[in-house]
């Protein structure tokens, strides 16, 4: 007998693709001894460097960011879709 495994799925993983210039968001997290919070942030690519992204947030301060963890501004960022899901 042999064993029938089903055939992937047809769909296509997608990657975000940044440029410099584009407005994006990314989550910050801090932990202190008894809790842990998180924040979304925003702000401009402003240098890419392989799977990294140098953002330029509103208070002027750079920060580098792999280009996995940010999502185009106005679009469901991480916290949102741990939250709420993916659900549109």
């Amino acid at each position: 007998m042999q064993a029938q495994h089903p055939s992937g799925s047809s769909t296509e993983a997608t990657t975000n693709t940044f440029k410099i210039g584009d407005d994006v968001s990314y989550v910050i997290g801090r932990s202190t001894e008894r809790s842990v919070s998180f924040s979304v942030r925003e702000g401009k690519i402003v240098k890419i460097d392989g799977n990294i992204a140098v953002v330029k947030s509103r208070n002027g301060r750079c920060i580098t960011q792999p280009l996995g963890k940010l999502t185009r501004k106005g679009e469901r960022n991480a916290l949102t879709r741990a939250l709420l899901g993916d659900v549109q």
